[in-house]
């Protein structure tokens, strides 16, 4: 009996909740990921979000439930939203991913700033 994955959902409290709604149907769902992504939540959306895993003989079951509390009405927004393991739409991803291409390039050309600055100096 192993664990199998259910969904990923980019929202870590979103993956918490949908985790209990499943332990309150009577499936033994786990959300994987949470303590690294409580501190790593980029790296997590960009790996496609939180992992809700269930065992393996339950995810139909579980896919099925949380396929049926989403579509209740009070819960959903309108057809704008995407549905639980899909990543969201964002606007700001073009920006952060030129962000991070900016924090990785200075992290790596600093010790050649500093090299050719002491250069400079001696």
């Amino acid at each position: 009996m192993g664990l199998a994955l259910v969904t990923r959902i980019p929202n870590l409290m979103e993956a918490h909740i949908a985790a209990g709604a499943l332990r309150s149907a009577g499936i033994a769902a786990e959300v994987f990921d949470a303590s690294f992504g409580a501190m790593e939540a980029p790296v997590i959306e960009g790996l496609g979000g939180y992992r809700v895993m269930a065992p393996e003989e339950d995810v139909a079951a579980a896919r099925e439930t949380l396929k049926a509390i989403r579509s209740m009405p009070r819960l959903s927004t309108g057809d704008d939203e995407q549905p639980w393991g899909q990543a969201p739409a964002s606007t700001s991803s073009g920006a952060r991913r030129t962000g991070m291409r900016v924090i990785a390039l200075l992290y790596l050309a600093t010790p050649l700033l500093i090299w050719l600055v002491l250069r400079a100096l001696s």
